[in-house]
């Protein structure tokens, strides 16, 4: 895994949200190695196009301003808590998806509802424990 890390991190571009959250988290268990900090300055960058302002959620990727997940926006929410980044968006993608209701299997899924644990109690999946 380290030999592919360090053979394909400078070419590495991930635009998709969920991607993008799971680099992030991915990255903070390595905070001094060259690799995460190329990716999570990446995945920061990325993330910020992605923000979708009012109403507070990351889109899916570049281009796809109305396309949006709850499961795939708390996967960006650990990413995010984990490298102690925007816990404004945080907040308000929490605040977002309570009430959106997307209208398809995802409502029901339990992927969504355990994800959004994992965005509001993240303790066990951030390395300090916080």
């Amino acid at each position: 895994m380290a030999r592919l890390i360090k053979h394909s991190y400078a070419r590495l571009e991930i635009d998709q949200d969920l991607g993008l959250g799971m680099m992030l988290w991915l990255t903070h268990f390595f905070p001094e190695e060259a690799w995460a900090e190329v990716q999570s300055t990446r995945a920061l960058a990325n993330l910020d196009r992605m923000w979708i302002d009012p109403p507070g959620y990351f889109c899916r990727g570049p281009g796809l301003p109305h396309i949006k997940f709850a499961f795939t926006n708390y996967g960006v929410s650990l990413g995010l808590q984990a490298v102690g980044a925007h816990p404004e968006r945080v907040a308000r993608l929490n605040s977002f998806f309570a009430e959106y209701q997307s209208g398809d299997h995802y409502d029901t899924d339990a992927i969504t509802h355990v994800m959004a644990c994992v965005s509001h109690f993240p303790g066990e999946f951030i390395a300090d424990g916080s």
